[in-house]
């Protein structure tokens, strides 16, 4: 089966050899200049459920003004405060989920990606401790849930939508896990991220 290709170890291997060292520090941190996408940073974050590779996911909250209610990887705006866009990847995560920095072991930097309302998104793909504490921040963070990796690598989990905004018309890829629809940002983050697996021989 094509799942079994994607253990956790095949994950880590690959991306830490991603030369994605050029994102480690690349980006803007601090307010943008005008008309360009506001900074942002996420964490993409595998661990092992039942045997099986998963990604975190976290459904934002549905008070929050951008994206409420979709499902997102931990993350959030860079501050001026940040020393890099991945540093404001941990501190995100570490306020959205109460999840410490020596829980995680950033594995490498990607491409950043951006959204259509207005974000340049700087993803961290690495690892959560198996059994990390989570303690949600409810004003940000409905739901968590670790998706198991099959679900990005098989078609079958593969839907195409149609977003209407501003008067323009987008089909994109997304994903379904049981109830949950992945789309926009995310879906293009983990779809990078699986093909940066593929793509190591």
């Amino acid at each position: 089966m094509i799942n079994s290709k994607f253990t956790i170890s095949r994950l880590e291997t690959a991306l830490r050899s991603h030369s994605g060292a050029q994102y480690q520090n690349r980006g803007s941190s601090g307010a943008a200049p005008a008309k360009a996408p506001a900074p942002a940073a996420v964490a993409v974050l595998f661990n092992i459920k039942n045997a099986e590779p998963c990604v975190l996911m976290i459904k934002r909250a549905s008070t929050l003004s951008h994206h409420s209610g979709e499902w997102a990887f931990p993350g959030g705006m860079i501050e001026e405060s940040d020393d890099s866009p991945m540093y404001a990847a941990l501190r995100e995560t570490n306020e959205e989920l109460g999840v410490a920095e020596e829980d995680i072991d950033l594995w490498c930097g990607m491409a950043p990606v951006d959204t259509s309302t207005g974000f340049e998104v700087w993803p961290y793909a690495g690892r959560i401790r198996d059994h990390a504490t989570l303690t949600l921040q409810e004003s940000e963070v409905a739901e968590v849930v670790n998706v198991p990796v099959s679900v990005f690598v098989d078609d079958a989990s593969k839907r195409t939508i149609t977003l209407i905004r501003n008067g323009g018309t987008r089909t994109m890829t997304a994903f379904a896990y049981g109830d949950r629809i992945i789309w926009g940002a995310s879906a293009r983050i983990i779809a990078n991220t699986i093909d940066i697996v593929k793509n190591v021989a």
